[in-house]
């Protein structure tokens, strides 16, 4: 089963990781359902019940993909001091930048109701700054998905095979904020085919970010390999907690943490069948 994974035909008794274009290819799989999902929210503009609920699923994925593909990996390759080293930076570079942005009224990047626009009293005024607020979903989603792709990027790093695990969770994740973020620039104003090219940018950026990862790491000492790999998990972390878990509780409150487990569990399961 492992075999169809493969992105390139290879010799199955090698042992060197996968490639940069690999790195690339997985990270685009996982993160064109991102693009897919903001084109169907901006056409079909689906309820903020509908929105929370694959919000509050995809908080088990992301949790799942931080305890067993980043952060288990980051202490097997560089030990205990080295993985909570860079776990703890990538979180506080997430929040610092987090922070930025939600000043510049990026405060709400998977509210169905503005979209990323700021709080809904202030829609109408963020409306006739259209070109200021698609830069800064670009940039605040792109906060979102580039520690997600680099754990892609990583995850090849010693493996030719890609974790499955890692690009479903990542895939999933992408799903509610596309659709979030779609229905409410569209109700902004934005038209469609703006919306597409804003997160077709940030698809790239993301890919871009994977093949990086990749690449400046494939060399490097596996100290700094372990760092990064934790720098990635502190930011998924982060993310899941600033921007995912309050969006996803607001809808379907004592609820997200039956999803959530859910979510969590398929994660689980698919690592298990997998490894």
């Amino acid at each position: 089963m492992d075999q169809l994974l493969l992105f390139l035909v290879r010799d199955p008794s090698l042992t060197q990781g996968g490639t940069t274009l690999d790195a690339m290819v997985w990270s685009f799989v996982a993160m064109v359902s991102a693009l897919i999902a903001a084109g169907l929210g901006a056409v079909f503009q689906p309820s903020k019940k509908f929105t929370a609920v694959f919000l509050a699923f995809s908080c088990g994925l992301l949790i799942s993909l931080l305890c067993f593909d980043l952060m288990e990996v980051a202490l097997e390759i560089g030990g205990i001091v080295a993985a909570l080293s860079g776990f703890f930076l990538g979180l506080v570079t997430y929040v610092w930048i987090n922070r930025r942005l939600s000043h510049r009224g990026m405060k709400r990047r998977c509210s169905s109701t503005c979209g990323g626009l700021g709080g809904v009293d202030v829609l109408n005024a963020e409306q006739q700054e259209e070109k200021a607020t698609a830069m800064a979903l670009v940039f605040g989603a792109a906060l979102d998905g580039i520690p997600e792709s680099m754990s892609i990027g990583i995850s090849l790093l010693e493996n030719p095979l890609v974790s499955m695990s890692v690009v479903f969770a990542v895939a999933v994740a992408n799903l509610p904020e596309g659709l979030a973020s779609g229905a409410g620039l569209r109700r902004s104003g934005l038209p469609v085919g703006r919306i597409l090219a804003i997160w077709s940018c940030v698809v790239a950026l993301c890919v871009i970010a994977a093949g990086l990862a990749h690449s400046l790491m494939e060399s490097a000492p596996d100290l700094l390999k372990a760092m990064t790999t934790a720098f990635a998990g502190g930011g998924v972390l982060a993310m899941t907690l600033q921007t995912v878990i309050p969006e996803a509780y607001e809808e379907t409150h004592d609820l997200v943490s039956v999803l959530g487990g859910l979510g969590f569990a398929l994660a689980f399961c698919i690592v298990f069948l997998l490894h």
